[in-house]
Formats: C-alpha cells, structure tokens, sequence
C-alpha cells in the first residue's frame, strides 16, 4: 500500500485530476489546460517554455560555469564531445523488420538523439543538431514505434520527446509539426486508451512496466503540451496517479523487490519523472515522499561489495553496478554526499574506458550533476538491515582495513512476483575481493523460453529451468522439492549493534507442508568469519536436507571441511554442526533448452533428520584460518531463538 500521509495526494490526483500547486496541492480541484503564448498554464501555473524537460536553460549556466572549476565535470563534457563526434558518423538506423520488439532500436535513439542534442546545447555547435535532427525524423517517419511491446513506445517517446525539447528553437516549423504528430499519434493516443478503458497492459502494472511507460507518457505530453493542452493534462494525471502502483513496493528502506538490474531501469525513469514535474508543475505530487524513495539509492550503494559487485539476485544479468545517472538525481534531492562520491567513482572507469559505457541515459549525468562530496569520513557500519516485505536485504561487513575482511550479501524472497527465482534464504559472500559463493543470475536468452514467466507454486514451467530453482542457490531444498513460490522470507530478528551482529530470516512458509519450522540465521563473528545456521523441524520422518551453495571456484574436501580456491586467495567452510556431516561437490550438469552454466560447481551439505528430531545445521566461513579457529573456539552451540 502507498505509505498512508501520502494517500490523500493521490485520492486527489485520481479524483480530481491535477492538485492546485499552491498552498495546499492535496485539495484543490484542476482547471483545463489552455494555451497561453508558448507556454501552457496548468491552474494557474505556467508551464515554462522549452526546454522544459530535465535540462532548463537555467541548469544549462550553471553547467557550464561550474565545469570551468570542476575538473571531474570538464571530463564528463569532453568525453560527451568524443562521443557525440562519433555518432556524427553512424548511419540513420533502419526500422527492424520481422521482430517481436524494437526495444533494442528504442534504446539506442535515446542514447543517440540526446547525446547530440546535449552535446549542441553544451558546446553551440549545429553539426550536433542537424544530425540530432535528422534522426528525430527518421524515427517520426518509422511505421510505428512498437506499440504490441509498449515499452518499445515508451522509451521511443523518451528519446523523441526529449531530444524535441531540448532542440525547439534549432528545429524548422515543418519538422516540429512532423514530431509533435508523432508524438500524439504513436504515444499520447494509445496512451489515452489505455487509461479509459482501465487496462493492465502497462498502465497499472506493479512492476517496472509501469514507471517506465507512465514516465514515457508524461515526457511526451509535456513536450508538446502548448500543441495538446488537454490530452497533456489528462495523460500527467493518469501517469503520475498509476505510478505508486508500483513504488509501494520499495518500502521501507528502497528496495527493489525485481532485483538491482531492474532497480536502475526503474529509479532512472522515475528521476526522470519527478524532474520533470517538479520543474514544470512545482510538485511531483507526493511520489518523492513515498516509502523508500529517499534510501533507495543508499541501499543500492551500500549494497555494493567491497570488490564493487553488486547481490545480483533475481533476473540481474550482471554482477557489476549499473553506470547509469540516476545516482547523481537522488544524491541531489535527498542530500546524500556518498552516493554522489560512489558514481563519481563509477563513472571514471567509463571516462578512462569508454567500451564501458552503457549508452543509454548515460550523459544525463551532465544535467544532474553532484559534485558534493562527504565532510567526514565515517566506517562502512557492520551490519545493515534493508527491509522490505518481499526481498528484505541484510548486509555484514567486517572491517574494510583487513584484507582477509569477510562481506556478505543475504535476501529473504517472494518467488511468485515478476523477475523472481526461487532464491528465498540465500546470499553471498566474498573477501580478498573475491566472490565465492555465487548467484547465477539471469541469462536474457532464457526470456523467451516456453513457460518462463509462470510462477505458479511448484508446477510454473519457470522452475523447470534449473538456474531458477532453489536447487540453483544458496539455499535450502527439502526433500528434493521446490520452494513454494507463494511464501515469504522474511527478517524474523535481527540485532546491528551487537557485539556480533546477527539477522535471522524466517522462512518456514518458503518449505510449507514440509517443515513445521525453518530459519536461517547469519552472525558475523568477527571481521574475518561469519556462521551460517540453519534450524529446520521436519514434518515427515527422514526428511532429506540439502545445504547447498554455488561456487566457480576450485573445491578441495575434507571431510567437513571444503577449500575454495581462486588464484592465491582461499576460502574455508567448514560445518560446525552436525559434527558427522560432511561436504561433498559436483558439477553442475547443462540440460534443456537454457542457457548453459559453465564453469560452476556445487558445494553441497546432505543429511536426513525425523519429524520429532529439529535439525541444525551450522556452517563457518572465511578466508582467515586463525579468525576461523578463534570463532569456532567460542560458544557457537546457541540456538536461533537466544541469538542476541
């Protein structure tokens, strides 16, 4: 639900339509748009001429004085020059024909269009804007912009409507009108069908569907608001009052339950959005105060390893963050320092090495620019909670001077919402920056496999396909069944201020009609290890328990004791409990019609426990023998419920 002080904002924005954008914006009633010289005044709120959207001229001076101060800035503007340079050379890209989505095309207009047209605002040269130009109507005179995908429109709409924007003045009469037809027929339109009739298309989705065509949308209808008034107005009320629909979701503490690829995809639109109506309507209704949009760039950032990877659980397709703008968004709306000084950080490596740029929405880290930087220099905490009632992220760190210093990443899961596996209790762990224990992520081929996007408990054709299923994550299986999709892991306890900081998750939903009970719980025991433990109680007499971790590093096995080795860096696990158990490994097998796994293994824990028997499982980890031994020496034998 949308968190309750803001419910009123969007009871009115769904009623009424605009607030009045005055004293009291959660009461009043909107007037109809009309038409005042170039501008559009919104009840009683002029619209500001172009460019209005995400890049006022007012930003573009002080842009422009700042980067004779700021080096770093001076960087980002001749890397935009190098690369605006070279899309002086590409060829008009052609409308794909015989294909299911022209995402891909949509995308690449963005990054080509605005990169030109920033790169004219920037450094005054036509060259940029004649080619900017001339793609803006190659695209305005494709067959359509992919309206079977909508996400295809929307980042289309995107592309076009701020690159018309932000070159109105260079453009010719006749070649606006050709764009803001467009613009109206290919995405306001459609746009406003979807609305009447109530659809879930991508409308009212509860997934990144929604911010990312609402945001489409809302660019489209204030770029050619003074042309459109009235359909300008309807499609910003409607767009903005379906957004929450989705952001409910990231609360308390920002995250994304569709996973860190996904977090970027929607924060990015969703700056985009709040930009754009704070500049041009002097509020964005409510949606930056909504639970967990002030942390949610905290999160992401503070969950980024000390190695500089991220928890790529989910349908994540890398381990790396995103190098995407919307950092520099966030830490200027919200204040926050750090977030600005780890994207400046990013950023560099695309400056010294530009085959990592993403393209994209990339130069949109000129507008948005954060040269603030922390006053004083605190220690990365040892412990974070970041709670959220689908994927709750726990994080432990130990103490970032020893270079044997253990990080570990643990989430809880709801297996049947978009972009999920069946991953409920799992984590990661690295030190020496080496990860060990692994998440295989995503691969996107496997989007079109048959049954892919079937969650249904147990029989979704989804968790036919072995990397999403919990036999594929550092989880449990019980009885060689499947996690249930419909349950829930979540943050039982946890204590961040203790001596040895603990999280317990709950996850004896995730095994229903197998166990009474089960909880994992993690305890980082000193900077060097951490002790995994589990406590299950069966429902059924010899009830198999799987352990189980993924590695692609080499394994050696003793007994209860298993070395993981990459390079001169090693790891130890070791199983404290039950004293006979023992570790053994596998290779993962490629079958079906998935992308293959290569070059992982399985580290696996078996035992068998009966119903009136609760099992423990306890596993120590780390890469320092000593720390290990230390830990193991002290009393470790405590169950879950006096952990504190």
């Amino acid at each position: 639900m949308i968190a309750s002080k803001h419910i009123p904002c969007f009871l009115v924005i769904l009623s009424l339509g605009f607030s009045s954008l005055h004293a009291n914006v959660m009461e009043a009633k909107v007037n109809s748009p009309k038409i005042v010289n170039q501008s559009v005044e919104l009840d009683g709120v002029s619209i500001p001429d172009h460019p209005r959207l995400l890049f006022t001229n007012e930003r573009e001076a002080e842009i422009k004085e700042l980067a004779k101060h700021d080096t770093f800035l001076d960087s980002l503007l001749n890397f935009l020059k190098e690369e605006a340079d070279e899309l002086l050379e590409d060829r008009p890209m052609e409308y794909p024909a015989h294909v299911s989505s022209i995402l891909p095309v949509s995308r690449e207009q963005i990054y080509r269009i605005m990169t030109l047209s920033l790169a004219y605002r920037m450094f005054g040269e036509a060259k940029y804007a004649e080619k900017a130009k001339a793609g803006l109507i190659n695209v305005c005179n494709y067959p359509d912009w992919g309206p079977k995908h909508y996400l295809d429109v929307a980042e289309m709409s995107t592309a076009v409507a701020i690159s018309y924007d932000w070159l109105y003045d260079f453009l010719p009469y006749d070649t606006r009108r050709l764009i803001a037809k467009s613009i109206k027929e290919r995405a306001l339109m459609p746009a406003l069908k979807e609305y009447e009739t109530g659809s879930h298309v991508w409308g009212k989705r509860e997934t990144n569907w929604n911010v990312v065509c609402n945001t489409g949308m809302v660019l489209a209808a204030l770029a050619v608001a003074e042309d459109e008034p009235a359909m300008a107005g309807k499609i910003i009320k409607e767009g903005v009052g379906n957004v929450p629909l989705c952001l409910k979701y990231f609360g308390p503490d920002g995250v994304c339950y569709e996973g860190p690829g996904y977090w970027y995809y929607t924060t990015v639109n969703l700056a985009m959005l709040i930009s754009c109506l704070d500049e041009n309507l002097k509020t964005d209704f409510g949606l930056s105060g909504l639970s967990g949009i002030d942390r949610t760039a905290f999160y992401y950032v503070s969950s980024v390893s000390p190695s500089g990877l991220i928890f790529n659980f989910a349908d994540t397709y890398r381990d790396v963050p995103n190098y995407g703008p919307c950092y520099f968004f966030f830490s200027r709306k919200y204040n926050l320092p750090r977030v600005a000084e780890f994207y400046r950080n990013l950023i560099r490596e695309v400056i010294l090495s530009p085959k990592k740029n993403p393209r994209w929405h990339f130069f949109l880290n000129i507008p948005w620019y954060d040269p603030s930087t922390a006053s004083v220099s605190t220690e990365v905490p040892r412990m974070q909670v970041f709670n959220n009632q689908l994927n709750p992220i726990l994080v432990f760190r130990g103490n970032g001077k020893d270079a044997n210093a253990i990080s570990l990443m643990a989430k809880g899961g709801a297996g049947d919402m978009p972009h999920q596996h069946l991953d409920a209790g799992s984590f990661v762990v690295e030190t020496n920056g080496v990860r060990w224990l692994v998440d295989l992520g995503v691969e996107p081929s496997d989007y079109s496999l048959d049954g892919f996007w079937d969650y249904t408990p147990y029989t979704g054709e989804r968790w036919s396909y072995f990397r999403y299923n919990n036999f594929s994550h550092n989880t449990l299986s019980l009885n060689g069944t499947l996690q249930n999709s419909a349950g829930r892991g979540r943050v039982l306890r946890f204590c961040a201020d203790a001596g040895k900081p603990f999280g317990i998750i709950d996850l004896t939903s995730v095994y229903s009609n197998l166990a009474s009970r089960v909880q994992r719980g993690f305890m980082l025991m000193s900077d060097n290890a951490i002790l995994v433990q589990d406590e299950v109680s069966a429902l059924s007499d010899s009830c198999r328990i799987v352990w189980n971790s993924v590695t692609d590093a080499e394994i050696t096995i003793k007994g209860n004791t298993a070395i993981l080795r990459k390079g001169t860096s090693k790891f130890i696990l070791k199983i404290a409990a039950p004293y006979d158990a023992v570790f053994t490994k596998s290779a993962i097998s490629n079958y079906g019609p998935a992308a293959p796994i290569i070059g992982y293994s399985l580290l696996q824990v078996s035992l068998s426990t009966d119903e009136d028997t609760p099992c423990t499982i306890r596993i120590l980890m780390g890469s320092d023998e000593y720390g290990m031994a230390k830990a193991e020496a002290g009393n470790i034998n405590i169950h879950l419920a006096n952990w504190r």
